[in-house]
């Protein structure tokens, strides 16, 4: 029976993250169901039966964004909907919420793994956790879908949710991400500055999450290059990689909507992250078939077998084993390449499809309890 389904999200587009999570759901249901999406701000591609509705907010700063979509979005937010499925904390009373990120969980691993958190790091850290906090312990009439085990047990630990948990992996555009991406590699390289010959490791994301161990793990290596796409502030970690003296070595460039053309230019994926709930960055490499050196700590390292599908780190602080890791890839590139290929058979059970169905049975579970 077709539902009338309520998304809620801060932001509607396909660059990443929760918010391509609620395109690639909102486009698939909305060919059997009346979707509504509820954001501040909307990137349109091809939803034409999707309905979307504004929902204001002060964007200042990421602090004034969650207070005032959580206060405006009450009021938005009709109640009259078989599904209101909710991106983490934002306002409305929701029977389904997934859970992107743990902010209590992150800013233990900042102090824990990256030096500390600034003033506005703990500012931030004390209002998001405490309002997750809040929600979760009051989430016991929703249902909660975890992006990874780490993240489904972030919040019972952290915030005591009595609310039954799914767990249901993010998704994988298995075409736009795939080894068809090695056709960008010779000009992507070209605008890099980089040969064909040289041995290209590739960051993606922001730089707190491991790309100093990068920087220091890549001055142990005698060759190899360094790739790093963030929208983080790139001068402290260029003022590193010239500290240590691999700055002609270190490539920091902006965030793009085509990061496919970066997979396909590089030949390693690197993520030694001190926290990540998920980690799509990971998934998205597997799926172009490129080996991955992944910390524990990210939720995506559940789908790792470690030297089968993918590398894993157990210390993301010792760049001297991440040097190491990166060192066999250079030395074994017939192992590197069955790396990748096993990745990309992991990949293909990760389809945007498949999330799509699983979702779609928490959905009918809650409809058949209110029957």
């Amino acid at each position: 029976m077709p539902m009338r389904i309520a998304f809620v999200v801060h932001d509607y587009h396909r660059g990443g993250g929760h918010s391509r999570y609620v395109a690639e759901l909102a486009t698939r249901f909305s060919q059997d169901h009346e979707v509504h999406v509820f954001a501040n701000r909307v990137e349109r591609a091809q939803e034409e039966h999707v309905i979307f509705h504004k929902v204001p907010a002060l964007r200042n700063n990421v602090m004034t964004t969650l207070f005032s979509f959580a206060i405006t979005s009450k009021f938005v937010v009709g109640q009259d909907f078989d599904i209101i499925h909710s991106q983490g904390f934002c306002g409305p009373r929701s029977n389904v919420i997934t859970t992107h990120i743990c902010n209590q969980a992150w800013s233990r691993s900042l102090s824990r793994f990256a030096g500390g958190l600034t003033i506005r790091e703990r500012i931030f850290d004390f209002c998001a956790s405490n309002l997750e906090r809040r929600m979760y312990r009051h989430a016991g009439d929703s249902h909660v879908i975890a992006i990874s085990k780490r993240v489904a047990k972030d919040v019972v630990e952290c915030y005591g949710c009595p609310a039954p948990i799914h767990l249901i992996y993010h998704g994988v555009d298995l075409e736009t991400f795939s080894p068809k991406v090695r056709r960008f590699r010779a000009g992507c390289r070209q605008d890099l500055g980089l040969s064909e010959a040289d041995n290209v490791f590739l960051y993606v994301g922001d730089l707190r999450k491991g790309a100093r161990q990068c920087i220091k793990a890549l001055s142990q290596l005698e060759t190899g290059q360094l790739v790093m796409v963030s929208r983080s502030a790139p001068g402290p970690y260029e003022a590193l990689a010239a500290e240590i003296g691999v700055r002609d070595r270190v490539h920091v460039c902006p965030p793009t909507s085509r990061v496919e053309e970066y997979y396909g230019a590089a030949d390693a994926l690197l993520l030694p992250s001190p926290y990540d709930a998920f980690a799509l960055v990971v998934t998205e490499a597997m799926a172009c078939g490129l080996p991955v050196i992944v910390s524990r700590e990210a939720g995506a390292s559940e789908l790792i077998e470690d030297r089968t599908n993918g590398i894993l780190l157990t210390d993301v602080n010792d760049e001297v084993a991440l040097a190491h890791q990166m060192s066999g890839l250079q030395a074994d590139p017939i192992w590197a390449r069955r790396l990748g290929q096993a990745a990309r058979i992991t990949a293909e059970r990760l389809s945007w499809d498949t999330v799509a169905k699983q979702t779609m049975r928490v959905y009918q579970e809650i409809a058949a309890c209110r029957n």
